[in-house]
């Protein structure tokens, strides 16, 4: 039973169970040892256990704290995200505008965790066509984390490269270009040169020059981020396999000076954003 094993021990136990551990012996855990047991339940793909136990996480801290109250707020936002994992974009949503109301009451319209659930709400929407109001979220995430955090922040860094991949998507490069260049100089200044997210800007960006038909900047930028990937990932990863098709094609225009270009479907927003979601790079 539960009260002749330590807590640490019985989330041990229940991570590597094949089977729900019964009611009786979770009643004792506190909101906290549940996070924990669906954190680890996400992290090894088994999405069902995580809906449960973030669900049990938000249960007890409604009842123990109630409504009004930022770990309340917290806990749909994570039962938000793994709905949205799970594959219900629908139930995401209104758990994470649950989330937003109750952060806007209590710490107002301009805090910094209000603006990551506008960044996780922005992605939705982006992926369910939403354009406007995706965009609408991605600018209001910027505004504030610009003006809360300042720029030298990473969390900026990503909002800016986050605008910036919505704008690519639109066909609107002109737009993108200056985001992800403020996003690329943030990231060289704050994480080192051999940082995932600095490898993400090289790349992003590279491909927003060969849009605009500056195919040498995008041949120098999509190097710097090969080079990157190279050195922090396995040689068969996907990232760095879909960069070096991408620079195999931006090669033949810097040899040719052509200036048709394919189409490059880089830009591909996969499960992510700031703490929630990842921006990543299919291949071509």
């Amino acid at each position: 039973m539960i009260d002749n094993i330590t807590t640490i021990n019985y989330i041990k136990q229940y991570s590597n169970s094949t089977s729900f551990p019964s009611p009786k012996k979770l009643k004792k855990l506190t909101a906290e040892d549940y996070i924990i047991l669906a954190g680890m339940y996400k992290n090894k793909d088994l999405k069902e256990r995580a809906v449960y136990f973030y669900k049990r996480a938000l249960e007890l801290r409604e009842s123990s704290l109630g409504l009004k109250h930022k770990k309340t707020a917290n806990s749909y936002s994570d039962l938000a995200n793994a709905y949205y994992e799970y594959g219900d974009a629908e139930k995401a949503i209104t758990l994470y505008e649950k989330a937003l109301m109750i952060s806007k009451e209590l710490l107002g319209t301009m805090d910094k965790d209000t603006a990551s659930i506008y960044s996780a709400l922005a992605h939705i929407y982006f992926h369910n066509n939403a354009l406007q109001k995706a965009s609408e979220l991605y600018t209001k995430a910027l505004e504030i984390r610009v003006e809360k955090l300042g720029d030298m922040y990473p969390h900026t860094a990503t909002s800016y490269h986050d605008l910036g991949c919505f704008y690519a998507e639109s066909e609107e490069y002109e737009l993108a270009r200056p985001l992800f260049v403020k996003a690329l100089e943030i990231r060289k200044k704050l994480l080192r040169m051999s940082h995932p997210e600095t490898a993400n800007s090289y790349h992003d960006l590279a491909i927003c020059y060969y849009y605009l038909g500056e195919y040498d900047k995008a041949y120098e930028h999509i190097s710097q981020a090969i080079k990157i990937r190279e050195s922090i990932l396995n040689k068969k990863d996907e990232l760095l396999v879909s960069a070096k098709k991408n620079l195999k094609e931006i090669s033949k225009k810097v040899s040719k000076g052509q200036k048709l270009r394919k189409k490059l479907p880089i830009f591909d927003y996969l499960n992510s954003l700031s703490f929630l979601f990842k921006i990543r790079n299919k291949s071509i």
